[in-house]
């Protein structure tokens, strides 16, 4: 604010020096928002009105209210600010007057200030009354807004308490019930009405419900903030139901307790899955019976109890042929046979000591403890194919089964698990071995010589990478002249105990089916050595190469990598395998007449399918099976019946250019005798044994 009109030099310095020391003096009493320079330009304007109103023609006091609200208004509140405002302005006014020597002068200066003060406090208690009024607005917004959460949270609590998926019970410190939701009513299944006036007590087991009382006191003692664990709860139908209990308290505004809160979550389906999961754990799903794992720790338990007087019977059972129903009638008819042979099997040794596993696919294992009461092993056979023969009729089909049967009896502890399920398993393939319906008794000695029969089969395809397996040769004679007409492709394995030789490396491959991988690879071998020699090789093919579907691609990859002319080569294939027609077993024989190779077959009866083969495949070479060699029709009478067929089959060979050989033969007196009737060629041990190449290449060899 400026003055009404020009002040002379002197006064406004003066006023400009009053304004600084009240300035000074008032923000000593109270925090103003405000700078030096800003405070002091302030308090000028205020000066400047209360001067100009003394200094007057017409005195009006009441300007001064205004400063005095003015002071309110920018903080100059202070305990003290009015007086040191009043002790200076005084003092100033009356100096800065025009008009010191008039007498009301004094009075002026009085109301100028006295109505400062009045509006002043009038700012005063306006400020305080609107202070108040913002309190009050903000206590009322306060209590609306702790309404409105309260509201809130009373709404939340009641949406998550009724639409939980979990049941919830709000119980007094009695244990009855104040309020619950639909899913414990559900979990009980029972209504929620049904649960008014009740305890919560009443809802466990009698044997349990001390327990729970006292899980609830604990949790009301403050022993525990909560109590979490697995409980049984009575339905309303009185069966059991697994639940996760949940206990805790709700306290109230002097944190007294008031309230248990339970929270019921339903395990019952969990339970009956862990239930399942246990019977799973050891029975077979599908039949009921002992799955392997529960019947090998069972037999476990026994033998570790056993004592060197306890006898036990292990029966190992396979289904014969069950392909044929599974194949036939579907698997669904497969898997209720099953559950037939399993339930006829229980049957059976259900007044003994006994268990039945299920311990294959179509296969099953009965262990007895052999008690007085219980029958010998074969009347227990024979119980069980008399039962399986009856028929099972699944929709229109009568269905039975026949089954091999593999005995191993053990008394104490002479054998480990492992053992004695193995003696069983094996016993029973060689009773399936023998045909459908057979059982065998184990045989320490044929076990243990099949044992080590088998620890050689497994072996072998580590030895051939390690380069344990290599060609031998085994001459093949001319009867006529006695010359090396060929030389036999054969298999030696140096096994570190000793050399195994041809006829077992053929029928452990074969059984592996690794006769169609170290076949190739022992033909390759044999050409590459022979490759720069002037003599044939012969090679016998088993049943599962002479049926493989790639042999003629295999021959034309060798011929084609050695070089070797494919009419030095003999290649025979076995009589049964074509004669079956398994495999391509057939169509091979044309491929290798195609090829240019000489084309024979061996394990030749002289049957008359093989005559036919013979005629209708132009077969160039007939090996006879081994099985007329070792009949020895030379020991017989020139006129028995087997000697005249013989003879005659291998003459009507020779008449239709068929070559005729004979393997195996041990002495040259046997070579003539063959030879005198009508055998072309021969090997065996007459001709020397079977060795590397250059041990058995003739010095001029003969050509074919």
């Amino acid at each position: 604010m400026t003055p009404p009109g020009p002040l002379d030099p002197e006064r406004a310095q003066r006023r400009a020096e009053v304004a600084k020391a009240w300035a000074r003096v008032i923000g000593r009493t109270a925090y103003v928002p405000m700078t030096a320079d800003e405070m002091d330009e302030f308090l000028l304007d205020q000066l400047h009105v209360l001067a100009d109103a003394v200094n007057a023609e017409l005195f009006d006091p009441s300007s001064a209210v205004g400063v005095g609200h003015a002071l309110v208004n920018n903080d100059f509140t202070g305990p003290e600010s009015l007086q040191c405002t009043v002790e200076i302005l005084a003092a100033a006014l009356l100096l800065d007057s025009d008009r010191r020597t008039d007498r009301e002068l004094a009075k002026k200066v009085v109301g100028l200030l006295s109505n400062l003060a009045t509006g002043y406090a009038t700012g005063i208690r306006l400020r305080t009354l609107d202070q108040q009024e913002h309190i009050k607005q903000a206590l009322l917004k306060s209590k609306r807004e702790a309404e409105r959460r309260e509201r809130a949270a009373t709404e939340r609590f009641e949406e998550v308490f009724h639409a939980s998926a979990i049941g919830m019970a709000l119980t007094d410190m009695a244990g009855n019930f104040v309020q619950t939701n639909s899913a414990l009513a559900h979990i009980l299944e029972c209504t929620e009405a049904d649960l008014d006036d009740r305890n919560v007590r009443e809802l466990f087991p009698p044997e349990d419900a001390d327990d729970v009382v006292i899980s609830y006191r604990e949790v009301t003692e403050g022993i525990v903030p909560r109590v979490r664990e697995r409980r049984r709860m009575v339905r309303q139908d009185g069966t059991i139901a697994w639940v996760y209990l949940v206990i805790s308290l709700l306290r109230d505004v002097n944190g007294e307790p008031a309230y248990h809160v339970t929270m019921v979550e339903n395990l019952s389906e969990l339970q009956a899955l862990q239930n399942q999961l246990g019977q799973q754990s050891v029975r077979d799903m599908l039949t009921g019976v002992a799955n392997r794992q529960h019947f090998q720790s069972k037999l476990d338990a026994i033998l570790e109890g056993a004592s060197p007087r306890t006898a036990i019977t292990l029966l190992h059972v396979g289904i014969d042929s069950f392909s044929v129903i599974n194949n036939g009638l579907g698997h669904l008819a497969g898997d209720r046979m099953l559950q037939v042979v399993a339930n006829q099997l229980r049957a059976i040794v259900a007044d003994y000591n006994a268990v039945v596993g299920r311990v294959g696919g179509d296969e099953f294992a009965i262990l007895i403890e052999n008690t007085p009461d219980v029958p010998h092993y074969q009347v227990l056979i024979d119980q069980i194919n008399d039962r399986l023969a009856e028929p099972t009729f699944i929709g229109d089909a009568g269905v039975a089964v026949c089954v091999s049967i593999g005995v191993a009896q053990h008394v104490g502890r002479a054998y480990g698990r492992l053992d004695l399920l193995r003696a069983a398993n094996s016993t029973m393939r060689r009773a399936k071995a023998v045909g459908k319906r057979q059982w065998e008794a184990h045989n320490v000695h044929e076990d243990a010589d099949q044992k080590a029969l088998f620890a050689l089969t497994a072996a072998m395809p580590g030895a051939w990478e390690n380069g344990e397996l290599d060609c031998d040769y085994q001459p093949v004679i001319d009867l006529a002249d006695g010359h090396v007409t060929g030389l036999e492709v054969l298999l030696r394995w140096d096994h570190p105990d000793g050399v195994i030789g041809h006829y077992a490396c053929r029928d452990m491959s074969e059984s592996t089916g690794m006769s169609l991988t170290i076949g190739p690879w022992a033909f390759q071998r044999a050409c590459e050595q022979a490759a720069d020699q002037e003599i044939g090789l012969r090679l016998r093919l088993t049943q599962m190469q002479s049926s493989d579907g790639n042999l003629a691609g295999v021959l034309n990859r060798v011929i084609a990598k050695t070089g070797i002319q494919p009419d030095r080569l003999e290649i025979a294939l076995d009589t049964r395998a074509v004669i079956a027609d398994r495999g391509e077993a057939q169509s091979n024989l044309q491929a290798l007449r195609d090829n240019g190779v000489i084309v024979g077959l061996h394990e030749f009866t002289g049957s008359q399918t093989e005559f036919a083969i013979v005629e209708d495949e132009e077969v160039q070479s007939v090996i006879l099976a081994g099985s007329i060699v070792a009949d020895r029709p030379d020991r017989r009478r020139p006129d028995s019946l087997l000697t005249k067929v013989t003879a005659g089959m291998i003459a009507t060979l020779n008449q239709a250019g068929v070559m005729v050989s004979v393997v195996d033969v041990p002495t040259a007196q046997d070579a003539a005798w063959w030879h005198a009737i009508g055998v072309t060629r021969a090997q065996g041990e007459f001709a020397g044994v079977p060795g590397d190449l250059a041990s058995v290449l003739p010095e001029r060899p003969a050509r074919r």
